[in-house]
């Protein structure tokens, strides 16, 4: 099983990163103290993939995303290797656990995910590795 080293893969986001969080505070916000999460999700794609995948999140996943009720809060690339041309990190804001459950059981069914997965896949599959963290936003996240 291949791990990532999330140490690196930050430095290699840089301060970037971060960057958009700070003017993602108002999406940011509505989960404190209403029990949202947030996933952080990791994904790092077969070679020569990385392309395709971000073309599919491009024109079609994040508006199934927001269809299905999990909108992103933001969507990264690392600036440099390594990752630069492997790797998608992106963060989707769900209203509990227990929601993000039930948000990726719909997703996996969702017809148009469906097609969109098969027709992106048909040369073969994009991600090799997919890691998910769970968040809870602190108290003392900025405020709108």
């Amino acid at each position: 099983m291949k791990t990532i080293n999330r140490r690196k893969l930050l430095q290699g986001m840089g301060a970037a990163a971060m960057v958009p969080l700070s003017g993602a505070s108002a999406v940011l916000a509505e989960g404190n103290g209403a029990g949202g999460v947030y996933e952080l999700r990791t994904y790092t794609c077969f070679p020569g993939k990385h392309d395709a995948l971000l073309n599919r999140f491009r024109s079609y996943e994040v508006a199934i995303f927001t269809r299905l009720g999990m909108p992103g809060v933001g969507f990264w690339v690392p600036d440099e290797e390594p990752g630069k041309s492997t790797k998608l990190v992106y963060m989707l804001r769900h209203p509990s656990r227990q929601a993000a459950k039930e948000n990726w059981a719909k997703f996996s069914k969702d017809p148009e995910w469906v097609q969109v997965k098969a027709e992106s896949e048909k040369d073969g599959v994009l991600v090799d590795l997919h890691e998910s963290v769970f968040l809870d936003l602190t108290d003392f996240s900025p405020k709108p």
